[in-house]
């Protein structure tokens, strides 16, 4: 992921405008002058479908549709039904107002998420509704309190009870009673100055020429209906259309504002408003695809992205760097097909976030006959990817690549050695100077296209990204792909494959980065034209070989221990799948107490011969951090993992290199391919 200036500089922009809540309006600007409440209120027509499905729902209403709200694709929620027994049931605790908090809804609440800014008058976390509904109630609150409405109460919007025209304690209803509320779907503002009352006729008048009490101008409930909102001043079964309309009595509920639409129609308007294309494509459990915009509206957790990776012809897996940023907390995600999956918890990952924090992981994802793949994410964040080659058959890649594993050797390291860049001055020792371009050379046993290499950056000065690429296509400035990213002070790593030459002093990748640090570079192996021998590469399944916050068993010792904290010093065998000579794997440290701890992985040969010169992954304490690694294999079929100190290790298999891997790889110049941050 990168951060170039002009690119923060647009980014914060867009969210200024939506922090002061003025989106594009239509001619709502126009009644803002007249703020005289709005007590005699006409309907506007109902919203067709078309517009509903459009999002361009200005000047018209989305009226009560057929059905409950989950025959919308809202969520199902659950009921107080009782046979007989006492009410409420168990799980079900009535705190006089409704049922939030009771135990029979902690699944139901866990689907909710709250504002997480300020919005004019209204707290963080105040307002709480479904992810794809509250976009909605946020532009429309910010909107009307910047034009100059003043709200002085109200506005939550979860309330799990049934209908106040009902019961709100839902005793002897059915679910069809539930108010709008307890799906978030509602929210009610001001309510002491717009209260629920039947009005009736005055002198024998019409009731719906008796003014309301509310202090909402017209072009309030306008706002609110260009987002999509229908204002309970008009009233429902029991209200009026016009003051035209005759009838004794009429029910109105100015302080109220719902949602009646579908989830992809509350989605549309939000594109709408915001003025967004629906550029992005998410998959939901059944595998249906569907086209939407995020804008600055950071994507929610259980979001599966579809990423296209403009793959050629015939490959059937893409070696991508997959950057999360953005988090709202600490969480995971992963590459997967985009076919059906449950939603939950995934059995494995390719790299985890923490809140605040831009964390990048490579990865090698398996592809659709449409080169495509799906990003799940486990919390709100926006995700980046960057392609950076293909694997095919033979018959699809003729000139394609195949994979030599090296011990793995530090060939750089700023810390201690002398470095150099590639106007030919050099340092004896780092921090290497911010805006370098640095060489990295090391000795190809063949003649290397690229370079497969562990990448760490040492307290770095300021947040950055680093770059690494063949020298002669590196241009100092800003990258439009990126390798890894890092926070001051930051000891981190990921795997990097970048494009390499042949120099006389051996096979030549450079690195990048505005920012000043130190930076050590591992050596693991090359890719290299087929004619001159190696391995191909196999997909697999993910599958965990090890997770010592479970019960595991070592695959040499055959000891099996059960969530222990590994030791410092200790040392994990594993069992390679029969025939490979190198694997790929997801190494993910967890439970640290040292910051500086670290595991490096490789031949069990090379591990137990003394405390490795290389590493893969640098542990944080408190957090859970991944990166991928490809790891020679022993004669015997074994590797190893090497642990500095005491912390949970996690090993996911994600695929093979053998001299009978039917996979070539291709190289590609890395190209970034999705950016949920972008707008269009």
């Amino acid at each position: 992921m990168r951060w170039g200036s002009r690119h923060l500089g647009a980014l914060c922009l867009t969210f200024a405008v939506v922090a002061v809540g003025v989106p594009p309006t239509t001619s709502v600007n126009t009644a803002r002058a007249d703020n005289a409440p709005w007590t005699l209120p006409t309907v506007p027509p109902s919203c067709s479908t078309a517009q509903a499905n459009s999002g361009d729902v200005a000047g018209c209403v989305i009226v009560g549709q057929s059905g409950a709200p989950e025959d919308r694709g809202w969520p199902n929620p659950p009921f107080p039904e009782t046979t007989g027994g006492a009410f409420p049931p168990a799980g079900w605790r009535w705190n006089g107002a409704s049922y939030n908090g009771s135990a029979a809804l902690n699944g139901w609440e866990s689907l909710f998420v709250g504002n997480r800014s300020q919005i004019g008058t209204v707290r963080p976390g105040q307002f709480n509704s479904f992810p794809d509904a509250l976009p909605l109630y946020e532009g429309f609150l910010a909107e009307i309190q910047a034009m100059g409405y003043r709200i002085y109460n109200g506005t939550g919007a979860y309330s799990f009870r049934c209908t106040a025209t009902t019961r709100k304690d839902c005793r002897n209803l059915t679910r069809s009673s539930l108010s709008r509320h307890a799906y978030g779907l509602a929210s009610d503002i001001n309510t002491t100055q717009n209260p629920l009352r039947t009005y009736f006729g005055i002198n024998g008048a019409s009731a719906c020429l008796t003014p309301m009490q509310t202090d909402m101008p017209q072009w309030v409930v306008q706002v609110a209906e260009k987002w999509g909102l229908y204002w309970g001043g008009y009233g429902w079964s029991g209200g009026c259309s016009s003051p035209a309309q005759e009838k004794p009595s009429a029910n109105r509920d100015p302080m109220h504002f719902e949602f009646n639409g579908s989830v992809a129609q509350a989605r549309a308007i939000l594109c709408h408003n915001l003025g967004f294309a629906p550029n992005f494509e998410v998959v939901d459990a059944n595998g249906i695809i569907a086209r939407r915009c995020f804008g600055p509206v950071v994507p929610t957790a259980g979001n599966r992205m579809v990423i296209h990776t403009n793959a050629p012809a015939g490959a059937t897996a893409a070696l991508v760097n997959l950057t999360g940023t953005s988090a709202s907390g600490n969480g995971y995600f992963a590459a997967e097909s985009c076919g059906p999956i449950p939603d939950g918890i995934r059995p494995s990952s390719n790299g985890n976030i923490r809140a605040g924090r831009d964390i990048a992981a490579t990865a090698v994802v398996p592809l659709d006959t449409q080169g495509r793949f799906c990003l799940y994410q486990s919390v709100e964040m926006h995700s980046i990817v960057d392609v950076q080659g293909f694997f095919a058959p033979a018959s699809s890649a003729p000139t394609g690549t195949l994979y030599t594993p090296v011990t793995p050797v530090r060939t750089l390291d700023t810390r201690q050695r002398e470095f150099c860049s590639v106007d030919g001055t050099c340092r004896a020792v780092g921090p290497i100077p911010a805006g370098s371009e640095i060489r990295n050379v090391s000795t190809a046993p063949v003649n290397a296209a690229a370079t497969v290499a562990n990448l760490t950056i040492v307290q770095p000065t300021t947040p950055g990204y680093l770059t690494a690429d063949d020298c002669t296509a590196l241009v100092p400035g800003d990258p439009p792909h990126s390798n890894i990213n890092f926070a001051p002070g930051d000891i981190v790593a990921n795997l990097t494959l970048s494009p390499s030459a042949i120099t006389v002093d051996g096979s030549e990748f450079c690195t990048y980065s505005q920012v000043s640090m130190n930076e050590l570079i591992d050596v693991q192996g090359y890719f290299a034209p087929w004619a001159e021998g190696g391995l191909g590469y196999n997909s697999l399944v993910p599958t965990r070989l090890v997770d010592t916050r479970q019960c595991w068993t070592d695959a040499v010792t055959l000891v099996e221990r059960c969530a222990q904290l590994n030791a410092g010093g200790e040392i994990i065998h594993m069992k390679a799948p029969v025939g490979a000579e190198a694997v790929l794997i997801n190494l993910t440290t967890d439970g640290a107490t040292f910051n500086g701890a670290y595991v490096s992985a490789g031949p069990c040969s090379v591990i137990t011969a003394g405390i490795p010169e290389f590493s893969n992954v640098n542990a944080v304490i408190g957090t859970a951090v991944a990166n991928a690694a490809i790891v020679p294999v022993d004669g015997d079929g074994t590797f190893c993992a090497y642990i500095s100190h005491p912390t949970h290790l996690i090993v996911d298999l994600m695929g093979t290199f053998s001299t009978a891997g039917e996979l070539r790889f291709l190289a590609v110049t890395p190209q970034r391919v999705h950016d949920s941050r972008s707008p269009g």
